[in-house]
């Protein structure tokens, strides 16, 4: 294990009672930074860009679209996605910068279908590159209703640049021991996919939004 349960929910509970002071006029995310140590990332030493189903449901969900096939559609809806794209529906959004900008800005995760993929990649791909966002595929199957469920609860574990990875772990009304199990969801992830991750792992920082990154105490 890289760092206990306990080190994790009091990192939190710090930097959830420093924004406590400050009244804001939006619910605030909860990120866990993870930086490496010893590593060449122009060399690719680390590459994450993983999909992590949180334990702990952030209290409002991710925002998914999906572009079904017209089997899945109906089991699509039962999910209830926060946009149900049709096909057709996605075409028509060709040239209209407009409404893509504000499509790839509203939504969290992108649900495409194996047979729309080129034409979510074209229409919307230009949108979504600069925002860090991807069209996902869909299973083949029908019933994807589980499928989307699980994105709805989800977060996504990067890499840049820098030697660092970033996840979203939940809003700051969550309570402190729910998002540090996130946080251990999230690790678990690292140690999976880094090879040698105890020694590769420095620090792990808990932020808020709009507030400054407060260190976890690995000791």
């Amino acid at each position: 294990m890289i760092v206990a349960k306990e080190k994790l929910a009091e990192a939190i509970g710090k930097a959830l009672e420093e924004e406590n002071k400050t009244k804001r006029e939006f619910k605030q995310s909860v990120d866990m930074i993870v930086t490496f140590r010893d590593v060449d990332m122009k060399r690719g030493d680390i590459k994450l860009r993983e999909v992590v189903s949180l334990p702990k449901p952030p209290s409002k969900e991710r925002k998914v679209l999906v572009v079904p096939t017209f089997e899945q559609t109906e089991y699509a809806k039962k999910a209830e996605p926060n946009l149900l794209l049709p096909k057709d529906e996605l075409q028509k959004l060709q040239g209209n910068k407009r409404a893509i900008k504000k499509i790839a800005t509203q939504n969290d995760w992108f649900l495409i279908a194996p047979d729309s993929m080129a034409l979510a990649g074209r229409i919307l791909g230009p949108a979504l590159g600069p925002r860090g966002k991807f069209p996902t595929p869909l299973p083949g199957a029908a019933d994807v209703t589980e499928y989307v469920n699980r994105y709805k609860r989800s977060t996504l574990l990067k890499t840049k640049d820098q030697p660092h990875a970033q996840a979203l772990i939940g809003l700051e009304d969550q309570k402190p021991d729910d998002l540090a199990e996130n946080s251990l969801a999230v690790l678990s992830v690292i140690e999976t996919k880094v090879s040698n991750a105890l020694s590769k792992v420095g620090n792990i920082y808990i932020k808020t939004t709009m507030g400054k990154p407060i260190k976890v105490s690995t000791r």
